[in-house]
Formats: structure tokens, sequence, C-alpha cells
């Protein structure tokens, strides 16, 4: 475990970042490629661990991996739905969005696999996903219960399903399109919220038909064959929303983040720091690629509260940590609704999110439903603060540090290596003392 000591001085961010290619989509890409028949070749990708946990777990399946470290490509050829069988366990470490994917994917295959995980996933619940599964013909045996490890075996003659939204879930959402693409029948879900949207859009583009509408996501199976593609992978919106957030907090700052991601059902944050009255600059916008993405310039701005509704909590499902602090810096009061679906999925993090803004002299008010943040709260370090292995309270931190003069200790940093590993050796490029 590896401590962080931030300095003795408030900072501004000037100049020019590039962040790392998308996370979300990287994992979609990785699964469709190993999936389908031919090759992919995706540029712009992100060597995260948790990418590097996906891909370990596709070539144990089969798939051909090549990756080229210095350009950012990642080659892969797929196994065209012939998964290899395996003696051993598939470990998914903590990666959620992988657990769900795999599921999909293993639900559509007859031989029997099991899947492990690490700490954080073998708590969480997969009840959900195992019950829809098993509604289209998958069997499944919950070694412990409700949770990882499971063993799985799929069907080669699966049925289609009609799924009414009880949670706002992407990932339960994903596991299901997967499955249904190789289903015998169509599969329906009907949304309680709309939720990212990388998997319908990534699979399409591989050769699915998945029709989306505001209402109903539908996946026709028939003579569904996935075929290899090229694929450029965008800024990742999550890693940009911290330099969006530290901009507009710190004093002085202007930044400019090239060829981010766009995607409606990620930028959640950008829509939120406009209702707290931020103009934040668009500029070279391409909505001709498969995913969008465009030029952002942020400069720092006085933020008043706003109302988050719960439409829009899915969209901010990884930045609350950096909304609720934008809250506390921000003029009035600031109220998040809604969050009754984040809070079972993401307890741990709005739990330690509370407790360690806390100890930054940061009070939030945490509901089974809500979230209230009073403004214009001034940093007041009381104690060092824990990342809690999680790598966006440990980022979130890092932009809280270089809001005040008086140094602290982040632990356990080592978990931005999650999904950011170059965070902090980026952020200190665009940094300067004020």
């Amino acid at each position: 475990m590896f401590d962080y000591n931030t300095q003795a001085s408030k900072f501004k961010f000037q100049g020019e970042i590039v962040v790392p290619g998308d996370k979300s989509i990287g994992h979609t890409a990785i699964a469709l490629g190993a999936l389908a028949n031919g090759v992919t070749q995706i540029s712009n990708f992100s060597y995260s661990d948790d990418l590097t946990v996906t891909a370990k777990v596709f070539e144990k399946l089969g798939a051909k991996i090549h990756t080229e470290m210095s350009t950012d490509d990642m080659i892969i050829k797929g196994v065209n739905h012939q998964l290899k069988s395996l003696d051993e366990p598939l470990n998914v470490d903590n990666v959620g969005a992988l657990e769900s994917l795999l599921l999909g994917i293993l639900a559509t295959n007859t031989n029997e696999y099991v899947i492990q995980g690490g700490k954080y996933l073998s708590k969480r619940s997969i009840q959900r996903l195992v019950k829809l599964l098993k509604e289209m013909g998958v069997k499944i045996q919950q070694l412990t219960d409700n949770v990882l490890p499971v063993k799985i075996q799929g069907s080669d003659n699966l049925k289609g399903i009609t799924y009414q939204q009880d949670i706002s879930s992407a990932q339960i959402k994903s596991g299901l399109v997967l499955t249904g693409i190789y289903a015998k029948s169509p599969t329906v879900i009907i949304r309680k919220l709309p939720t990212r949207d990388h998997t319908e859009i990534l699979a399409n583009y591989f050769g699915a038909n998945i029709v989306t509408t505001p209402e109903t996501i539908t996946v026709n199976p028939e003579k569904t064959e996935l075929t290899g593609q090229s694929l450029t992978i965008p800024g990742d919106f999550s890693s940009a929303a911290l330099y969006i957030a530290g901009a507009l907090l710190s004093k002085g700052s202007q930044i400019r983040l090239p060829k981010v991601g766009l995607n409606s059902t990620r930028i959640g944050l950008l829509k939120v720091a406009k209702q707290m009255g931020a103009n934040i600059i668009l500029e070279s916008h391409s909505i001709n690629s498969v995913e969008p993405f465009g030029d952002l310039v942020i400069k720092s701005q006085q933020l008043h509260g706003t109302k988050i509704t719960a439409q829009q909590v899915p969209f901010i499902i990884d930045e609350i940590p950096l909304v609720a602090l934008m809250a506390s810096q921000a003029e009035g009061q600031t109220v998040i609704e809604g969050i009754h679906d984040v809070h079972l999925q993401l307890s741990d993090r709005i739990r330690n999110m509370r407790v360690e803004l806390a100890k930054l002299g940061i009070i939030m008010q945490v509901n089974d439903d809500s979230i209230v943040i009073e403004g214009e709260q001034k940093i007041k370090v009381k104690d060092n603060v824990d990342s809690h292995n999680d790598h966006r309270i440990a980022m979130m931190l890092c932009i809280a540090s270089i809001l005040t003069e008086t140094p602290f200790k982040i632990k356990n940093i080592e978990s931005i290596d999650i999904s950011y590993p170059s965070f902090l050796s980026d952020m200190k490029k665009v940094l300067v003392a004020r």
C-alpha cells in the first residue's frame, strides 16, 4: 500500500492535457472483439489495471490479443463465438463491468465455467442478472449466497425474455444484451431510466441488431454474426471530469481537454456543471464517429447550488464524489435526488466519500434516496484521508488537495491504477502554484 503526500500550496490548472481512452468502451470493445469473427484493432487504448484483467480473461477464453504499448493500440483475433473450455476459474478481480459482460457471454456457450472475484466483487450481489439469465435457460450455481464465485453453463437454445428494469444498472443491461444476441427470440428491456449505452452502440457496430427507443431496448438475434472492426476510443470522460471540476474550482485556471468522449449517457457532470452556472466551451465536435467526441475548454468560475434529479443520477454515477466536492464549494445548497439505485450498487463509495470529505471539513447529509450538500464550505484539514481502495475517491481527494494550503496524506493512492495510472504525473503537468 502506498500513501501520497499533498503539497502545502494552492494550485490552478493551466495548459492542455490528453486524457486516456475511455475505460468503459475499452471493456466492451475487448469483449466484442474477442467474441467476433476476424480481427479487431483498437486505437487509443488505455492500459489500466481493470482493462488488463479484462484482456487476460478473454485471452484465457481463446482470443489472441497483442498490445502495442508505444502506440496505445490493441489487436484482437476473435474466436467467432467458439470459446475455449477451461479447467481453472476465470478471475474477474474487482472489475464490475467485466463481471456482467462475462456472465452474459458465458451464458451463450455450453461449456461449464467458474467465475470468481476479488474482495469487493465477492461482496456485491449478482442476484438480479443471475435470475434473468436463468429465465433465458442458463444453468447457474451460486457457490456462496448471491455473490461470486458462481458456476455457469450456458445454452445454445436460449430464449429471449422481456425485462422490466427494477434498477437502473448499465452493467446488468449489458450482460443481458450480450446474451440476447445469441438467443432464439428477441429480448426486450423496458427501461426504468436511461443508462450508459456503450454496449448497444458497439454491439451494433460489430454486427448485432439492437433497436433502442427512449422506453425500450430490443435485441433481435436472427442471423447475428459479430465481425471484427477497427475502433478509435475517445478520451475517457470520467478522467476528463477530474480536470473539469478542478479547473472550475481553482481560481485562475484555464485548461483544454482535446478529443474527450461526449456520449450523451456519460456527460452528466458536464450538464450538472452548466446547471451550476459554468460556461464550458465545446470545440471540434465530431458526431460522425462510432462514439462522439470533442475538445473542451474550461475556465475557473463561481458555481451555485442546484437540484440534480433522479433522471440525471445514472449519468453521473462515476462522478458523484466530484459533484459532491463541486457542490461544497458552490454558493447555496445542492440536492442530489433519487440515489436509491446508486446506493444499491455503490453503497461503499457514497459512505466512504462522506467519511473522507468530513476529514477535510466538508459535511453532507446522506439519506436513503438523497444527498444534501451546503455550499461555501471551507476546506479545513482535520486528518489524513483514505481512498478505501476506490479510485474515484482517491482522485477526487487529489483534486480537493489543490484547493488548500494545508498538506495531508492520501492513503492507498495506488487505487488510481485501476482506471488512470498516470493521473498524478498528468495532473502535475498542468498544475501551477497560485
